[in-house]
């Protein structure tokens, strides 16, 4: 599927932007992601003592998940979390989350969220830093909060419930 970019993202049209620059925006999404191992979440790499780890240390995935309105995957799609979960703790099973919000939705089709942050699976809902973004979220900053919706580990499905505020121009 072709994803259209109706924002102009030359670099002039990117500087005549920053140029016109004005008063910061607030935006407050709320969306779900579903991650389904072996299907839209793929093991690149491990640790040869990955196996033996009680918490799955050097466990590498990436993703390119479904982000839709609703909690059903069937719900109205809003784009893809495209990104990267390592499993980055000795202590406990958690992972670290660097990944891209690409949105596809009429309102943002073309603009982007880059997110970052640690999430340990015992927590009932984590925090992560909006770092930057794309398109109508240009020098885009915030928070994201995820909550787990859903989750088998037999069949290594989940649905995560996300709230973003982001401040961008």
């Amino acid at each position: 599927m072709a994803i259209s970019h109706p924002i102009d993202q030359s670099p002039k049209a990117v500087g005549e932007w920053a140029n016109n620059l004005r008063q910061e925006k607030v935006s407050k999404l709320h969306f779900f992601c579903h991650h389904l191992h072996g299907t839209t979440a793929v093991t690149i790499a491990k640790a040869a003592t990955t196996d033996a780890s009680p918490t799955l240390f050097g466990l590498l995935d990436t993703r390119d998940d479904p982000v839709t309105v609703g909690p059903e995957k069937s719900s109205e799609r809003l784009g893809y979390a495209q990104g990267i979960s390592a499993a980055a703790s000795l202590h406990e099973i958690s992972s670290f989350d660097p990944f891209t919000f690409v949105f596809t939705n009429e309102e943002f089709n073309g603009s982007s969220l880059a997110v970052m942050g640690s999430c340990p699976l015992s927590s009932h809902s984590c925090e992560a830093a909006v770092v930057g973004g794309g398109g109508v979220f240009r020098l885009a900053r915030g928070v994201a909060t995820t909550k787990v919706y859903y989750l088998n580990f037999t069949t290594g499905a989940a649905s995560v419930e996300i709230n973003i505020v982001v401040l961008h121009y």
